[in-house]
């Protein structure tokens, strides 16, 4: 009965070990968070789509400047006059909307890098959805 009670302690300890290790990640399993340079670099490698005017309103990000599109059906021809300088700043992108008027923004990436979510104090500002892609299969 001793020697019964020992194999299933035993047995216990090894299932409970089998399951911890199974359950728990890697660090090579866990996403990475891009650099701000790579979510900078996201941006100007893609032309997007702003939320609720995706057939309209287009922007790209191209040298230091984010150029805007408007369009019809989903067609964009020429950017509009006027562009708006973008740096990096730390570890956030600042867009100056001219006439003193900047701003700077956390990027939050989701949807295998084809959402852009721009955000100020933890309030979402604006949401960029990369033109040609998949991200409405990313939406709720």
């Amino acid at each position: 009965m001793k020697n019964l009670k020992k194999q299933i302690l035993k047995s216990l300890v090894i299932l409970t070990l089998v399951f911890v290790v199974s359950c728990s990640e890697s660090e090579d399993n866990l996403p990475q968070e891009l650099s701000i340079q790579e979510k900078v670099t996201l941006l100007e490698n893609g032309e997007w789509l702003l939320k609720d005017f995706e057939d309209s309103v287009m922007h790209t990000f191209v040298n230091g400047e984010r150029l805007t599109f408007y369009g019809t059906e989903g067609k964009f021809t020429e950017p509009i006059p006027g562009k708006n300088a973008y740096t990096i700043v730390d570890s956030k992108l600042m867009i100056d909307y001219n006439f003193g008027n900047t701003k700077t923004y956390e990027l939050r990436v989701s949807c295998n890098n084809n959402i852009i979510e721009m955000y100020r104090d933890n309030e979402i500002q604006s949401t960029l959805y990369r033109k040609d892609s998949n991200y409405k299969d990313c939406l709720n």
